[in-house]
């Protein structure tokens, strides 16, 4: 009974967290939709939607077959996640001592996958917790790469681009939940889902922009949902009033 009534407990606390912020999330998600649908054309970002679906169809099959590979999938995830740890550590000030990346099964010593920061009495804020939630360490360096690269080297990034954040939101898919219990357990589930979708949402504008070569769209897309969040925040709360007179 004490995990269960923990869990509601820190999702009271949440909860108030995410109804402030969902007016936010809405308006760059939305933005988010309008801004693909208007301004991206398919034709674009071939390379991306091509290496995107190769993962998932990969991963699929690797799936229903299993084996050693399934392992290189998890291994290569839960790497993702403890590098995503570390990364926003460093930015953050905080050196890492030990990762280790070890999907499912313990190490000798009964260590399981983390990472242990030099600091030992330091508490990780909620971003480091939940980095490996939205920066997809394989795809960083590629988006950074992107633009300076010629053809044909810059179709093959694009590939890459798609392939690693298929790999990304794959992995988000399987691992985001309360079973986290360092990373999204101490603030519940509502919380962590508005961070997450978020900031998913930007890197995937981003991400598409940089394929596409529509860098000005990137500071539209900002200027854009920026400019819509107050009319979200208050029809949010005319909402909110309505319903408290009724």
């Amino acid at each position: 009974m004490g995990k269960p009534i923990g869990c509601l407990l820190k999702e009271l606390i949440g909860f108030p967290l995410s109804i402030l912020l969902a007016p936010l999330v809405y308006s760059f998600v939305y933005e988010a939709y309008l801004f693909l649908v208007s301004s991206i054309k398919l034709s674009s970002i071939i390379w991306f939607i091509c290496g995107s679906f190769l993962y998932v169809l990969v991963y699929i099959l690797i799936f229903l077959i299993g084996g050693a590979l399934l392992y290189t999938i998890f291994f290569l995830e839960h790497l993702e996640h403890e590098l995503g740890h570390s990364i926003a550590g460093f930015i953050f000030l905080r050196g890492t001592r030990k990762l280790i990346a070890n999907p499912g099964w313990k190490h000798e010593d009964g260590e399981q996958s983390q990472v242990v920061f030099l600091d030992s009495s330091y508490a990780p804020n909620f971003l480091i917790r939940l980095a490996p939630y939205y920066f997809p360490v394989f795809t960083i360096p590629l988006l950074i790469a992107e633009p300076l690269a010629s053809f044909p080297l810059r179709e093959i990034i694009d590939f890459l681009i798609g392939f690693t954040l298929a790999f990304h939101f794959v992995g988000l898919r399987r691992e985001f939940g309360l079973k986290q219990e360092t990373d999204i357990a101490p603030y519940g589930l509502s919380f962590p889902f508005c961070i997450t979708c978020l900031l998913n949402t930007i890197l995937l504008v981003i991400a598409i922009c940089v394929v596409s070569r529509n860098y000005l769209g990137i500071l539209n897309y900002f200027e854009s949902s920026i400019a819509r969040t107050p009319e979200s925040y208050q029809a949010a709360l005319q909402t909110l009033t309505i319903l408290m007179q009724q």
